[in-house]
Order: structure tokens, then sequence, then C-alpha cells
């Protein structure tokens, strides 16, 4: 693993609990870039995740951007600096109509900048670019909606995890919602059923128990009915646990899930999540 790759990893890791640091380390590791330009690609990934979509910082974005302007870029590289500048230019509002990337890169740029701007609080914003992104995506392409139906996730789990307002909650839900409708027409049971899960969080966070239990319910049973993994039935229980259900019943079946979940950094996800409990 070389050094860079090794910076993006950890950065990934300590976003969650580190953000602002890791906005700063990102804009003075860009440089270095230079020395790994195999690693742009997924350098700006990260940068258009902390910079844009948890920040809404256009500016700190634009001085990456500028940075690797004269890098030696590879296909890979070049995609991710168009997507990057464009999920830029939305939070400026400045954006032209973004023919130079493919449909999905576009649809992901505008999910990027509608969470940039609930991030600083402006649900309005938020909610024109979800429905620009909406207009891009035809039926029959795939891609297109998988990418719609994550950005919609993506926002709904930033709301979920931040203060709210009545445009912010209303937003929540709406993203929420979106994810799950257009998850069924694009995903697999595994992504309707943590749709399922995240209503059920975002209902649950605004005090409808009502619903939160309904979506809770209808997660486990799509668990239930495809022989889910102790991973995914562990989060179906937590759903309802935190949705008023019988509260002791799930956090026994949590502690029997968790022993059951083989990969070692999503057991001890699930551990932290049970200990919060």
């Amino acid at each position: 693993m070389t050094t860079m790759a090794a910076f993006i990893e950890q950065a990934w890791t300590d976003h969650a609990t580190d953000e602002a640091g890791v906005a700063t380390r990102v804009e003075a590791q860009t440089a270095q870039l230079a020395h790994a330009p195999e690693q742009i690609a997924s350098f700006l990934a990260l940068a258009q995740h902390v910079l844009i979509s948890h920040r809404g910082d256009a500016a700190a974005m634009e001085r990456c951007l500028q940075r690797v302007a004269d890098m030696r870029c590879d296909e890979a590289a070049l995609g991710a600096i168009a997507a990057a500048r464009l999920a830029a230019a939305l939070m400026r509002d400045t954006a032209t109509p973004a023919g130079g990337v493919p449909v999905a890169v576009a649809i992901r740029a505008h999910g990027n900048a509608a969470c940039g701007h609930a991030s600083r609080g402006d649900a309005a914003a938020a909610r024109a670019l979800l429905q620009s992104a909406t207009a891009l995506a035809r039926e029959d392409d795939a891609p297109a909606l998988k990418a719609l139906a994550a950005c919609h996730h993506n926002l709904a789990a930033q709301l979920q995890e931040a203060g709210s307002s009545p445009a912010t909650d209303e937003l929540m839900m709406h993203a929420a919602r979106e994810s799950r409708r257009v998850w069924l027409q694009a995903g697999t049971w595994v992504n309707v059923e943590r749709a399922d899960y995240m209503l059920s969080r975002c209902a649950a966070t605004l005090g409808d128990l009502e619903q939160a239990l309904a979506h809770a319910r209808s997660c486990l049973a799509i668990c239930e009915a495809n022989g889910a993994d102790a991973f995914e039935r562990f989060f179906a229980h937590e759903a309802l646990a935190r949705a008023g259900d019988d509260r002791s019943a799930h956090l026994q079946a949590l502690r029997a899930l968790l022993a059951g979940i083989d990969d070692e950094g999503d057991r001890a996800y699930a551990q932290s999540v049970l200990d919060a409990l």
C-alpha cells in the first residue's frame, strides 16, 4: 500500500469523527498526488465527499482541482476531475449542462452538491438539485437509476444524523422515500431492505414511531424472505428496537446476531451500535 493510498484509507475512516481535520489534511495533501498520480481518482472521490457533501465548500474543492490541473492524469483521473469540477460548480450554481461526464456521474455530482447545500441549511437548493438529478435519469438507464437512488439515500442519511428544522425534516423523509422508490426499480432486495431501514430511522428521529415500525418490519421481512446474513438482520432488529417494538427481545436478538457477523470491521461497527442502544 502506497503512502497516498494509506492516507486516503485513513481519511475515510477518520472523516466521520473529525470532518474539519480531514478537510484540512485533504487540502494539504493534494500536492503530493504528483508523486502518486495513480491515486488521483481515489483522492478526488474522498475530497468531493468531504469538501462538497459534508462541508459544502466549493472553494476548497476548487483549490484542490487547481493543484492537480498540471499533473499526469489517466482516464480515471480525468473523469474524477470532471466530476469534482461539476459538483463544485453545482454548489455555486454556475454549472453548464453536464454533457462532459456520464449521466450516472453527473447524478452523483448533483447528489454530492445537494448534500453540501443541506449541510449549510439550504434545504430548497438541495431539493432543487435532487429534482435536477431525477430529470437526468431515464427509466432504461440502470446505472443512472442506481446513482439516483444512492444520492437520495446519502442525503437522507446525512440529515438523519444532523440537526433538524421543519424544512430539512421534510427533505430527509422525501429523500428516504425516493431512495426506496428508485431502488425498487433498479436495485436488489438488499438495497430495498436497507432503504426501509433508513426510512425507519428517519421516521423514528422525527418521533413518527408508527411509520418507523412499519418500515422496520418491512426491513426484517425482506431479510427473512431472502435468507439475509447476520449483518443485515442485525440492523433490521436495531430499527425495530428504535421504533419502539419489544426492546428487550430485539436486544437479545442483536446480541445473538453479533456473534454471527464474520467480517471483523462489520462486527466492530455492529458492536458500537449495540453499545449505543
